[in-house]
């Protein structure tokens, strides 16, 4: 059990996120002092179910203001960008592609994994990066064109014809998305005949697909989106609105 001091402590560091818009962060900080309800005062205990009260209220009104095609402003997706750097470094673009993708900006993710394409740079730098974001921006029968449209905007002549394909196919299969890996294979099989190691995935994922057409629970390859994801999504970017708003206010 938190101490009087631990409890104060986490109260006043709630009370900091709340102040700079950290609102999801807030929420979760009073809560853990509210757990500790056996040794709070009635008073403090109903003040701070209020505080997470007009939080919910706060992060409803703001989460209902969002265009989730226009979370971040231009200007403030380039101070993100420039956060990273030498805007020529390998490094500092891979960087900034993962850290795009973490709060969400998964378009903005991708155009700088697309520089690191133009740059003809190891696969291994980006491509777990480049799928995540495809994955979250694509419904399964649409990733094939993305990642068609993504080779041609972004590919460099010298670069193997069919290897992003290949590459990108070989890390859905590995996640388990095997319809829309299975399509990218043989997209690239069409440019050029895959490799021994490409052709074992395929026959692999045949076997699964196989498998689970087969199955009597309907089992499906690709995950199926929960009821309440578009919120959940939502709910992350409005606190990550709230943090931007917070900065700029500064």
């Amino acid at each position: 059990m938190k101490n009087k001091f631990t409890i104060a402590f986490t109260r006043r560091e709630a009370e900091l996120y709340r102040s700079h818009g950290l609102l999801d962060e807030a929420q979760q900080l009073y809560r853990e002092v509210l757990d500790e309800s056996s040794t709070l005062k009635p008073s403090l205990k109903t003040s701070l179910q209020e505080k997470i009260g007009q939080l919910e209220i706060d992060s409803t009104e703001l989460e209902s203001e969002i265009d989730l095609s226009d979370v971040v402003s231009e200007r403030e997706l380039s101070i993100l960008r420039e956060g990273w750097g030498d805007a020529h470094s390998p490094s500092a673009i891979s960087t900034c592609a993962s850290a795009l993708c973490n709060i969400r900006l998964y378009e903005a993710a991708i155009e700088e994994c697309g520089k690191l394409i133009r740059l003809n740079q190891p696969h291994a730098d980006f491509i777990e990066v480049l799928t995540d974001c495809i994955v979250a921006v694509y419904a399964p029968e649409k990733i094939r064109d993305a990642v068609e449209t993504i080779v041609d905007r972004y590919q460099p002549p010298e670069a193997h014809p069919s290897g992003l394909q290949i590459g990108i196919a070989a890390t859905l299969a590995r996640r388990g998305l095997d319809q829309p890996a299975l399509t990218l294979f043989q997209a690239a099989h069409s440019i050029r005949p895959l490799t021994d190691k490409a052709e074992t995935f395929v026959k692999q994922i045949e076997k699964r697909l196989k498998h689970d057409a087969e199955s009597t629970d309907s089992r499906t390859s690709t995950p199926t989106r929960k009821k309440g994801a578009a919120r959940q999504i939502k709910s992350y970017l409005t606190n990550c609105l709230a943090r931007l708003q917070s900065l700029f206010r500064r």
